[in-house]
């Protein structure tokens, strides 16, 4: 795969990864889906779950520490920022050699275009807040996010899933 093929991917899932509504309840089901899915994998994530005004759903399991909180919230912030996720962010970061433009006005303390963060996306509304997790490189940690999410609405996730190489240049 190239950068331009899994950015384009990473595209569809936003634009398939969509909700009619999301709630507390939305949350705490996609959150104990993706620690089950940790769980299988035997992976340490931390999970945290929120809208832009308030969480609704964290989750540290064994084995993760204080940074990964703070990726937590970089990851989160990248997405409230671009509206977009944190992972189309990297791959573009990625294939261009460069990181934030200076007009972007972003302070790497704060934001970091890493994977593992998801627009929660409302039909007819907008990005209402992220699902975020972290513990494993940038592109497992999003595609927990997209197996719950493409699962919870009913979706298969196969067609949507990156495949587990890193892209290389075109």
């Amino acid at each position: 795969m190239s950068f331009d093929s899994d950015i384009a991917l990473v595209a569809e899932q936003e634009r398939q990864l969509v909700f009619s509504r999301f709630d507390e309840a939305t949350a705490l089901q996609l959150g104990e889906d993706i620690r089950e899915l940790a769980v299988a994998a035997k992976a340490a994530l931390v999970i945290d779950i929120r809208f832009w005004n308030r969480p609704l759903y964290y989750y540290a399991m064994a084995g993760t520490g204080p940074d990964n909180f703070e990726w937590v919230r970089r990851k989160s912030n990248c997405v409230r920022r671009f509206n977009r996720a944190s992972y189309a962010l990297t791959l573009r970061q990625q294939r261009d050699k460069r990181g934030f433009a200076p007009d972007d006005n972003v302070d790497p303390t704060e934001i970091a275009a890493h994977g593992g963060s998801f627009p929660i996306r409302i039909e007819g509304v907008s990005v209402v807040g992220t699902i975020t997790v972290s513990g494993v490189p940038g592109r497992h940690d999003h595609g927990f996010v997209v197996t719950a999410i493409a699962r919870h609405l009913g979706l298969d996730p196969t067609p949507l899933m990156l495949p587990h190489e890193e892209p290389t240049a075109d």
